[in-house]
């Protein structure tokens, strides 16, 4: 078996590309049987290939046996003359040790990688614990994502990461290192019922090892399956998204029919791919049953909703836009400003209003100064004022009740306007009203002017209502 398993991690080696003439290949080492099986078949590679091997060991400092496996390692590379690359945690934390390490040892291998110029790292992680692994994620997850386990290669630091004994079984590596005499080290931390990982392999592995002597072979099968889907699926979502995602200032949106024509099945994953999109660049973490709440929303009827991620950030629907992004704290200057003609203010962070000379062609060229830079290439909304328009008006946000005077015979509630004009809800919150000194409305900015804030077609015109906002 010990034979078989030499000529059989050659040949898929050689096959799959694991190495090449004059590849530099890093080990990660920890002492253990399954890295010295590791190490030993490399260093047969490696006398039939002209490539190089390293060891990197991590001396974690966790047990008392950590010193002798150090310097057992530093002896046994030294004698074979394999570079040698030892590193020392000096600070466990309390919790999350085992994440916390496995941190500190990836990152000691990029900085030897980049350092020494190994294009290519290799763990020893095998079949036994892709089982697990693959247990472990759908026990805590139910994620197609991380469902597919461990992967064999992928790319990390300025090379790659491979896992060449991802085929070969626990025991095969055991075999292996009692037929070829092998030295290493057993953790005793490994056989503690307290940690999830060690509980699964002593208590459940086993009872499905009996119930079935292939589920390593099969679990191996179902790893690849797993992968391969979710990487085609991955594919075509991203397909999807640059076809018809665009990007806002601070997120997202696409047309609800690119949503609304989608299975349900491809729906999922496509409004999942945004999430995860949004994690990945924001850091923002999301949980499926606001995944599930975005998904009934978007069968639903409602042409608005919107859906709290956390950290300031909604999914919405505004009429036929889907939206991911986050609310911007609006930052008033006061409640209600006074504005004369000829001059202009900012409302807000984004909103700017002038009340500015012009005529026929638009805006006076000397007038233009007034206008700030930052702002001329906001959204825009541009009406030419009637020559009796008052000389000051006041801007107010709207209240309920509010109405404006479209006509002289037609007056008509402003939320009604709003509604009419399909205006979403986070845009009716924010907006402005423009009254006269009486109280009679002028203006729903930027949806609709009075018939008062109209001027004739035979007017000159004097004056030009300027409303500058961000989107």
């Amino acid at each position: 078996m010990a034979q078989d398993l030499e000529q059989a991690f050659w040949q898929q080696g050689e096959s799959r590309g694991f190495w090449q003439p004059n590849s530099r290949i890093l080990l990660a080492v920890s002492g253990g049987v399954d890295s010295m099986v590791l190490l030993s078949l490399m260093e047969k590679v490696a006398s039939r290939q002209p490539l190089t091997i390293g060891v990197a060991h991590v001396n974690h400092q966790l047990r008392p046996e950590s010193e002798a496996e150090e310097a057992f390692l530093k002896a046994y590379c030294a004698k074979r003359e394999i570079a040698f690359y030892g590193r020392r945690w000096e600070e466990a934390p309390i919790k999350g040790v085992e994440e916390a390490a496995r941190n500190f040892r990836y990152q000691f291998f990029r900085e030897i990688m980049a350092e020494e110029e190994y294009d290519t790292l290799m763990t020893a992680h095998h079949s036994d614990d892709q089982l697990e692994t693959m247990l472990m994620k759908m026990l805590r997850e139910g994620n197609l994502q991380t469902a597919g386990g461990i992967k064999p290669e992928q790319p990390f630091a300025p090379g790659r990461l491979l896992r060449p004994l991802l085929s070969f079984a626990k025991e095969e590596l055991r075999e292996y290192a009692h037929k070829n005499y092998l030295v290493y080290y057993e953790d005793a931390t490994n056989t503690k019922l307290d940690v999830q990982r060690n509980r699964l392999r002593q208590q459940v592995v086993p009872l499905l090892k009996e119930e079935n002597p292939q589920v390593l072979a099969h679990f191996t099968q179902l790893a690849q399956q797993i992968q391969w889907t979710v990487q085609w699926q991955q594919e075509s979502v991203e397909a999807w998204f640059e076809e018809y995602a665009s990007l806002l200032e601070n997120g997202w949106k696409l047309p609800i029919q690119a949503l609304s024509v989608l299975p349900p099945g491809q729906r999922y994953f496509c409004v999942q791919y945004c999430l995860l999109k949004l994690r990945n660049q924001q850091g923002l973490m999301f949980h499926e049953e606001q995944l599930q709440l975005i998904l009934r929303c978007l069968a639903s009827e409602r042409s608005q909703w919107s859906v709290d991620l956390g950290d300031d950030w909604q999914a919405r629907r505004e009429y036929q836009q889907f939206l991911l992004q986050k609310k911007e704290a609006e930052i008033l200057t006061t409640d209600s400003q006074t504005l004369s003609l000829g001059s202009g203010i900012f409302l807000s962070e984004g909103e700017w209003i002038g009340l500015l000379p012009a005529d026929a062609t638009g805006i006076l060229p000397e007038e233009r100064g007034k206008i700030p830079e930052k702002v001329k290439l906001w959204s825009e909304f541009s009406h030419a004022l009637p020559v009796d328009f008052p000389t000051e008006v006041m801007l107010r946000k709207r209240v309920a009740g509010d109405r404006i005077q479209l006509t002289p015979a037609l007056r008509k509630k402003i939320s009604r306007i709003l509604i009419d004009k399909k205006i979403p809800n986070e845009m009716r919150e924010h907006t402005w009203v423009m009254a006269d000194r009486k109280g009679r409305i002028l203006g729903v900015l930027p949806v609709a002017l009075s018939y008062l804030s109209i001027g004739k077609e035979t007017d000159k015109i004097h004056y030009r209502l300027l409303y500058k906002y961000k989107k």
